[in-house]
């Protein structure tokens, strides 16, 4: 494991290095506001759902049976298929931050669909608003940082993706405990009215201005995130030689498998972005409540809720602080061998209590293996496969690339969401527990020996390992 920190420009003053690295974070912190966004969509069927049920207080005007409920929650996803490789696309085509600003308009409008809503398919229309803007967000917004980040502060912005949007999920769990889900709507729409004004005085990247031929731009961009005082010359000559080495192959689908660069950088991204789903994250977030309840706790369903999505949130900042402190395999092997002992954990206890055996003495376990399976997940696989996407996909696929991978992503988040209740009913939670442990053992040995490590360097020089 690699400790070593990264050497900073001799030219730099601490004062000035501190004001360049604050500028990155102001527009990575803008950026992330977009998966505040997403945060906020996803856990909003939890409060929202219970509310509309069939069974719900007769004072709603509508109610939705169980089908329709689902079709609900489920739109989402159908709205992040749509718009995940499309989005790379448009970024190339009209630029990262005008797309990012677009989403914020996607996701304000799904709010205001679901505020005023007096029937299913108004709400189903929302969710698909919503689902657009939550795939883009997760395509585009690693692009944008990835290419306004310098290589020592990478890590950390990349990194905001994930804090932010867990703390999405725990504002909504924390809202949706006490308000109705029509006032609830009208808080998380402040949101990306907040997102879509802050990021209007966030420039474009210098990577893209590069590629457009605005080289004056860019190098007044350079200088207004690395300060007066840095000589960006050796930077801005680097992003040349890295566009233009790019603009020299086509960007076809094609050249993602015959190039062995993007074939290699193809296959470590849409991996680690599909066990980010087949780790069982969903799985134990689905459970909780019976989690908890089999240790004996009668907490409201509420209340674990906001526990749980606090976890992750405490989790994601910590890992914020130390995720330049190693190598990004490190974290995601120890992420996906914590995930799998404390899965294994689980899958015990509940394997043990369907052979009807005493396990009162084992209460700590299901809730003990639960907090420390999401804190696993959070110091891993949350952060880290959002920073490879910024960082291994050349220019002239990073678009089309990750694009695919967050497809993948959602195809396999759909997957788990309809087969984990299948299995959970027809062969019991500790058979789906144990599937997903072996998955994260999979995972393991996969970053391994495929994952190429990126802390610390260029984008050049991943390029060139990636060659190798």
């Amino acid at each position: 494991m690699d400790l070593d920190t990264d050497t900073e420009s001799p030219m730099l003053h601490p004062a000035a290095n501190s004001t360049r690295k604050l500028k990155q974070y102001f527009a990575a912190i803008s950026v992330s506001l977009g998966a505040l966004c997403a945060g906020t969509c996803l856990a909003w069927t939890s409060p929202a759902l219970a509310q509309l049920s069939i069974t719900a207080n007769s004072t709603e005007s509508f109610h939705l049976t169980d089908s329709q409920g689902a079709a609900v929650g489920g739109m989402i996803a159908i709205g992040a298929l749509i718009s995940a490789i499309p989005s790379g696309f448009l970024a190339d085509r009209f630029g990262r931050k005008n797309v990012i600003f677009v989403l914020s308009l996607t996701f304000l409008l799904n709010w205001i669909l679901i505020i005023f809503a007096q029937n299913v398919t108004t709400l189903i229309i929302g969710r698909i608003f919503a689902g657009i803007g939550t795939g883009a967000i997760c395509v585009v917004g690693p692009i944008y940082i990835g290419e306004i980040a310098e290589k020592s502060t990478r890590g950390v912005l990349g990194a905001l993706i994930n804090m932010f949007l867990c703390s999405g999920i725990l504002l909504t769990c924390v809202f949706g405990s006490f308000t109705t889900w029509r006032v609830l709507s009208m808080i998380l729409a402040t949101v990306p009215v907040i997102f879509g004004v802050s990021f209007l005085f966030m420039p474009e990247t210098p990577v893209y201005l590069v590629k457009t031929k605005n080289l004056e731009k860019a190098e007044k961009t350079l200088i207004e995130f690395r300060g007066s005082n840095y000589d960006i010359n050796t930077e801005l000559k680097e992003i040349q030689r890295e566009v233009e080495a790019s603009q020299q192959n086509s960007a076809s689908i094609k050249d993602i498998f015959t190039s062995k660069a993007n074939r290699r950088a193809f296959m470590s991204v849409v991996a680690v972005l599909a066990f980010q789903q087949l780790c069982g994250v969903n799985a134990v977030v689905f459970y909780t409540v019976p989690i908890f309840q089999a240790a004996g706790s009668s907490l409201p369903p509420d209340v674990v809720g906001i526990i749980i999505a606090l976890v992750q949130v405490l989790s994601a900042y910590i890992s914020l602080l130390v995720i330049e402190k190693a190598n990004r395999k490190f974290y995601l092997m120890l992420s996906s061998v914590g995930m799998l002992l404390f899965l294994t954990a689980l899958g015990m206890y509940f394997h043990l209590k369907s052979l009807n055996v005493d396990i009162g003495h084992l209460s700590f376990i299901p809730i003990g293996s639960a907090v420390m399976f999401m804190i696993s997940f959070s110091f891993g696989y949350g952060p880290i496969p959002w920073l490879l996407m910024g960082e291994l996909f050349a220019p002239e696929i990073k678009g089309v690339g990750n694009g695919f991978a967050i497809a993948t992503n959602w195809s396999c988040a759909f997957l788990v969401t309809y087969f984990f209740p299948i299995i959970k009913s027809g062969l019991g939670a500790h058979v789906a527990f144990y599937i997903c442990a072996g998955i994260n053992a999979l995972a393991t040995v996969y970053v391994g020996f495929i994952v190429p490590e990126t802390r610390g360097k260029t984008l050049l020089d991943i390029q060139q390992i990636l060659n190798k």
